[in-house]
C-alpha cells in the first residue's frame, strides 16, 4: 500500500511539472489574433511584458478566462494598462488582461464597492481566492482603451505566478501566423577601448543594409576597417502576418570568424530587470534618432539573464590588417530566421585623439557627487551602466526661472536610478517656497515638470534623466472644464457628466467630486484629461435638483472648486 501511495504521489507530482513545462491555454479573444506588439519588444525604460492584440479599432469585445483559475488581483488606474485583471491558474501562470473597458457586472459591482469603500478612483485589490472562481473560456471582461493605451486593443501576458515573472506569450501555441522572417536595417560599430577606431575614428559608425541573394549586407559591398576591441550592435524587427507593426525578435546570435560570440533569447524578464533594456539598446539612438538597435555587447552594469552565450562580453578584438568575417542570425518564436553578413577589415590608425574637455570621471559601481556654485548631486552606485566622463555646464535663467539653467551631462546617456539634485533657489520669495518645484528646460526654453519641492534652503528633486535642470514654482490652480454641461443644468437623457480638468505644470494630484455632500465615483481618462461621473444608482430622483461640487488640485496644493446644479 504504501509503495501504491509513493507511486501515485510520484505521479502527480510528475503530471504538475509536466502542467508547468507545457501549460494549456485557449485565446482570451474570439477573434483571429492579429498582433501590435510581442513579447520583449523595445519599449521606453522596459521590455514589453505581454502581446498586443488588435480589437479591429473597437472596444466591447467579450474577454474570457484562457485557463481554469480564480482573479487574484484587479487594479484601477488612470496610467498603465488601466483597467486590469489577473487571473491565477493551477499550473503555475497567472494571466493579465490590462486596457480593458469594464469588467463582467459582478466583478464590477466589487471593483466599483472598493472604489466608494477607499473613495478613489484608483484602487488595487486582491480578492480571496474563493472570491471569483472562473473556468476556461468563462466571460471575464470587455476590451478597451483604458489606461495608457494608444488605441483599443487587449495587453495580455502570461507570467509565472511565483515572482510574477513576464513569459514569452507566443511559446504558448496561441494561434497567432507568422511566415515572416525578421528584417535587418541598420547596424553600428563602436570602438570600445581608448586605442580603437572606426574608419581611423574613434566614434561610432552606422552603416545601411540591404537584402541581397537572400541575406542582408550592408550597403554597396562596403568593408568598415576597424582597430583594437570593437562592439557592434543592430536593428532588426520581426513581423507577424496580417500586420504591419514592428515587433521584437526572439533570439539573436553574432559570429566572429565564424566563432559564436554572443547570443540572446527572450523567454522571461522580469520586471526588476526590465530597466536595463537602456544598457542592452544603444540608448543615444533610440533618444535621438528614434533607432532601436540590440547591442551586441553586454555594459559592466548589465545584469540581464536573457544572454544565453557571451564570449568576451561579446567585444570582438581585431589587432591585424586582416580581413575577418561577421555573421548575425535573427530569429522568431515561429523559427522563421534572417541572417546578415558581411566584413571587416583591421587597420590601425597611424596616432589616436585623445578626447577633449573637462571632465569628472565618475565609475559606475560607487556612489559620485558632483558640486557647482548653487548646486549639487548625488549620483547613487549602479545607478550609471558604465564608467561615465560626467559633462557640466550653466547658463543664466530665463524669466520665471529661479536659478541658473544647470546642464547636467547629456540627455541621451541612460540612468538606472535616479540622481539627488539640490539647487539654491535665487530671489524666491518666502511665501512661494512651498509652490517650488524643480524643472526640465529643453532646447526652446519649454519647462516641464521634475518633481521636488523645498527643503534646508535648496529645491531639491530625485531625477531620472540627464538633461537641463532649473527651479520654477507653481502658483495657478487647474482648470475645469465642463464638456456636456446644459447651461440649463438640465441632464435628462444623459447617462453622465463629464468635465477636462488640466494643469498648467505640477500635475493633477488628486481630484474628488460630492453630489448633495456624498462623494462619488469620477473615472478619470488620463490621455484625454477627462473625468466623468456616470449616473447610477445614487441619483434616483427624477425632475430632482442635485447640487454638484468638484475639487481639483495639483502637486502644489493650488486647488479648484467647481459649483453647479443640474436635474435629471
Amino acid at each position: 500500500m504504501r509503495f501504491l501511495f509513493t507511486l501515485l504521489l510520484a505521479s502527480l507530482t510528475l503530471t504538475q511539472l509536466n502542467s508547468q513545462d507545457n501549460p494549456s491555454f485557449i485565446s482570451p479573444l474570439k477573434i483571429p489574433l492579429y498582433l501590435s506588439g510581442n513579447f520583449g519588444e523595445i519599449r521606453s525604460d522596459h521590455f514589453h511584458s505581454g502581446i498586443d492584440i488588435k480589437t479591429n479599432g473597437r472596444i466591447g469585445y467579450p474577454v474570457h478566462a484562457v485557463e481554469d483559475g480564480y482573479v487574484s488581483r484587479l487594479k484601477v488606474q488612470a496610467n498603465g494598462y488601466g483597467n486590469t485583471i489577473y487571473i491565477a491558474h493551477d499550473n503555475g501562470y497567472t494571466s493579465v488582461y490590462g486596457h480593458l473597458d469594464r469588467y463582467r457586472e459582478d466583478i464590477a459591482r466589487y471593483v466599483r464597492d472598493n472604489q466608494y469603500r477607499n473613495k478613489s478612483f484608483s484602487v488595487d485589490i486582491f480578492p480571496d481566492k474563493t472570491q471569483f472562481r472562473v473556468k476556461k473560456d468563462e466571460l471575464i471582461a470587455y476590451s478597451g482603451n483604458s489606461g495608457n493605451s494608444s488605441g483599443p486593443h487587449l495587453h495580455f501576458e502570461i507570467r509565472k505566478t511565483a515572482g510574477q515573472i513576464p513569459t514569452n506569450v507566443l511559446k504558448y501555441n496561441f494561434p497567432v501566423a507568422d511566415k515572416r522572417a525578421p528584417v535587418f536595417y541598420k547596424v553600428f560599430i563602436y570602438p570600445r577601448s581608448p586605442k580603437s577606431f572606426v574608419s581611423q575614428k574613434q566614434d561610432k559608425a552606422m552603416y545601411q543594409l540591404v537584402s541581397a541573394d537572400g541575406s542582408y549586407q550592408i550597403e554597396k559591398g562596403r568593408i568598415p576597417l576597424v582597430y583594437g576591441d570593437i562592439g557592434i550592435s543592430t536593428e532588426v524587427f520581426d513581423f507577424l502576418d496580417n500586420a504591419p507593426n514592428r515587433c521584437g525578435v526572439y533570439t539573436l546570435e553574432l559570429y566572429f570568424d565564424g566563432v559564436l560570440m554572443y547570443r540572446h533569447r527572450m523567454d522571461e524578464v522580469p520586471f526588476s530587470e526590465t530597466r536595463y533594456i537602456n544598457a542592452h539598446i544603444d540608448y543615444e539612438e533610440r533618444i535621438i534618432n528614434s533607432t532601436k538597435a540590440h547591442k551586441l555587447f553586454r555594459l559592466p552594469n548589465n545584469p540581464l539573464k536573457i544572454y544565453e552565450h557571451m564570449e568576451n562580453e561579446g567585444i570582438i578584438s581585431i589587432n591585424d590588417a586582416e580581413i575577418h568575417d561577421i555573421k548575425i542570425i535573427a530569429g522568431d518564436v515561429t523559427g522563421n530566421k534572417s541572417q546578415l553578413n558581411f566584413k571587416l577589415k583591421g587597420m590601425p590608425a597611424d596616432d589616436y585623439a585623445i578626447q577633449k574637455g573637462e571632465f569628472t570621471h565618475m565609475p559606475y559601481n560607487i556612489v559620485n557627487l558632483f558640486s557647482d556654485k548653487g548646486m549639487k548631486l548625488s549620483i547613487p552606485s549602479y545607478a550609471l551602466y558604465e564608467d561615465l566622463n560626467f559633462s557640466f555646464s550653466r547658463v543664466p535663467g530665463t524669466e520665471g526661472l529661479y536659478s541658473d539653467v544647470f546642464c547636467i551631462h547629456k540627455k541621451e546617456v541612460p540612468l538606472h536610478k535616479p540622481f539627488l539634485l539640490s539647487i539654491v533657489p535665487e530671489n524666491l520669495a518666502d511665501d512661494l517656497t512651498g509652490k517650488a518645484l524643480i524643472v526640465s528646460v529643453d532646447d526652446n526654453l519649454n519647462i516641464t515638470s521634475a518633481g521636488g519641492g523645498y527643503k534646508n534652503g535648496m529645491v531639491e528633486s530625485e531625477i531620472r534623466n540627464f538633461g537641463r535642470y532649473s527651479i520654477a514654482v507653481d502658483t495657478i490652480a487647474p482648470e475645469i472644464i465642463p464638456v456636456n454641461h446644459n447651461p440649463s443644468g438640465d441632464y435628462a437623457g444623459k447617462s453622465s457628466i463629464k468635465f477636462i480638468i488640466k494643469d498648467n505644470l505640477s500635475g493633477i494630484e488628486k481630484y474628488d467630486g460630492y453630489i448633495d455632500n456624498i462623494w462619488v465615483l469620477f473615472e478619470y481618462d488620463l490621455k484625454n484629461n477627462l473625468i466623468s461621473y456616470s449616473f447610477d444608482d445614487r441619483i434616483k430622483e427624477k425632475n430632482t435638483r442635485y447640487e454638484l461640487e468638484l475639487y481639483v488640485s495639483d502637486a502644489k496644493g493650488n486647488v479648484t472648486l467647481y459649483h453647479t446644479t443640474f436635474t435629471r
